[in-house]
């Protein structure tokens, strides 16, 4: 009987905060994958890539530049995240998903006793969801994430109560870097976050709504 080998490989892609990538086997970083975070290295993709592609010693990088390629073609709508269908879904129920879109200002209030109110806001192409409460007399955002328009990547969380903000977008030196951690971190917390939005009913008849940019029905309410 004839030995059997396997057709693909499974490659895992990794990157630091200087932008600088590396490419291991699925075994090799399940050996190195605390010496790597170490190193300032975390996973961004895990790829299946046929052996075939692996005989060029540039096969990985080829394979890899043709991943990023297909992920940033304009032509082909990307699939939406939790956070991007929460938003739309709320906004949509108020008939405000198309001004949302097409605004470069955009403010929605939305008051859901016993919850703490969300306010959905656009400037240009930032967006921000929060939940406003109130602290000693003053407004108070616990949480705030803000994403990019239209791909609801996040950017940054802001947590008032605990004194926290931090962006994924940072320097280090005079370059630009990522903060690997801080957006998988983040990219979870929105979509547990839009799960709970849900869950309590904030897409939901029965809310208040009000909004500084946009005229609703003079209930106020839907």
């Amino acid at each position: 009987m004839r030995q059997g080998y396997p057709k693909k490989a499974r490659i895992v892609i990794l990157a630091d905060a200087l932008g600088r990538t590396k490419f291991l086997s699925a075994s090799q970083y399940r050996l190195r994958c605390l010496e790597e975070r170490r190193q300032g290295f975390a996973p961004v993709a895990a790829l299946s890539i046929p052996l075939r592609r692996l005989a060029p010693p540039d096969g990985c990088c080829r394979y890899y530049r043709c991943y990023v390629r297909r992920l940033s073609d304009l032509r082909k709508e990307p699939l939406m995240n939790l956070m991007q269908t929460a938003v739309l879904e709320i906004l949509r129920r108020h008939h405000l998903d198309k001004s949302f879109n097409t605004a470069t200002e955009f403010h929605l209030r939305i008051e859901n006793p016993p919850f703490m109110p969300l306010v959905i806001e656009r400037q240009g192409n930032v967006i921000s969801v929060a939940h406003y409460g109130e602290l000693n007399g003053d407004a108070i955002r616990d949480p705030e994430l803000t994403f990019t328009w239209p791909t609801f990547e996040p950017l940054s969380i802001t947590q008032d109560p605990v004194g926290r903000y931090a962006e994924i977008h940072t320097m280090v030196g005079d370059r630009p870097a990522i903060h690997m951690a801080l957006m998988r971190e983040l990219r979870m917390f929105a979509n547990l976050w839009a799960r709970n939005l849900m869950a309590q009913g904030f897409g939901q008849a029965g809310v208040t709504v009000s909004s500084l940019t946009h005229p609703l029905p003079s209930s106020g309410s839907q």
